[in-house]
């Protein structure tokens, strides 16, 4: 998604060049939404992986069983 946000950008860059004036301003809006919600969906996977991470530091040990 951030690759396409990137396209984007330089979409609506190339056509602000050129004066196509409807074009540039849909193509920046789609650039700043995808890259917003980039953003967010970056912020919001990395909390859950940070929260996650704790418990999957401590390894799981049976002590219970012991084999002879």
């Amino acid at each position: 998604m951030l690759k396409w946000s990137v396209v984007f950008f330089l979409l609506a860059v190339a056509s602000g060049v050129l004066g196509v004036i409807d074009n540039n301003l849909t193509t920046a809006v789609l650039a700043q939404v995808l890259f917003f919600g980039n953003v967010v969906l970056f912020v919001v996977f990395t909390l859950l992986g940070s929260m996650t991470a704790q418990a999957l530091d401590s390894p799981s040990v049976d002590t219970r069983r012991r084999d002879s």
